[in-house]
């Protein structure tokens, strides 16, 4: 047993440059070639939010350039953010979709669009903004403020279901991200 750690050291390193390590002396001042979202509230590859609920959907961002075992991590980069209602009838079937579960759920096609389309804010946890009504402990993310992660919640005035595409915008490169959330009491 003494052998495990330096041997599962090296089995990790092995893998690390096709993982995307950013060992490659990036910097800031690089523009990413792309911009990917990923949900920090503990859920797999869904993007959901209960309507109604009392926890937003965690959303950061990450930017890679390069690609395939190339890529790297850009560091330093921040975000700005948008979030619009998603229309099953106008947008292209890689926004009007979202995943629910594991095979065999998988895609699911988005409801149409809510008669009432108030604005939809995008929360931070600490920071400056106005405090958010419907989740206590939030701020709404203040136009052209950048963050690296922020937070999704449904939209009091609209009946459920409804989806939502968020984007992620770098600053700098003015490179974006996007992924659609539903919001939706059941996949």
């Amino acid at each position: 047993m003494r052998f495990a750690p330096p041997l599962l050291a090296a089995f990790g390193l092995a893998f690390l440059p096709a993982c995307g390590s950013g060992f490659g002396g990036s910097s800031a001042s690089q523009n990413p070639s792309v911009v990917v979202l990923s949900t920090t509230s503990g859920q797999a590859n869904d993007f959901a939010v209960a309507p109604g609920g009392t926890s937003p959907l965690g959303v950061a961002a990450i930017a890679y350039t390069g690609s395939g075992a190339l890529d790297e991590i850009v560091p330093g980069v921040t975000y700005t953010w948008a979030a619009r209602y998603v229309n099953p009838l106008t947008d292209p079937p890689s926004v009007a979709t979202y995943t629910a579960g594991p095979d065999p759920n998988g895609f699911k096609t988005c409801p149409p669009v809510p008669t009432i389309t108030p604005p939809v804010p995008i929360l931070v946890q600490f920071g400056t903004g106005a405090p958010s009504t419907a989740y206590a402990g939030y701020r709404v993310l203040g136009a052209n403020v950048t963050a690296n992660h922020v937070f999704i919640g449904s939209v009091p005035a609209v009946p459920a279901p409804y989806c939502l595409a968020i984007v992620a915008t770098s600053v700098p490169g003015n490179v974006a991200g996007a992924h659609t959330v539903i919001v939706s009491a059941g996949p």
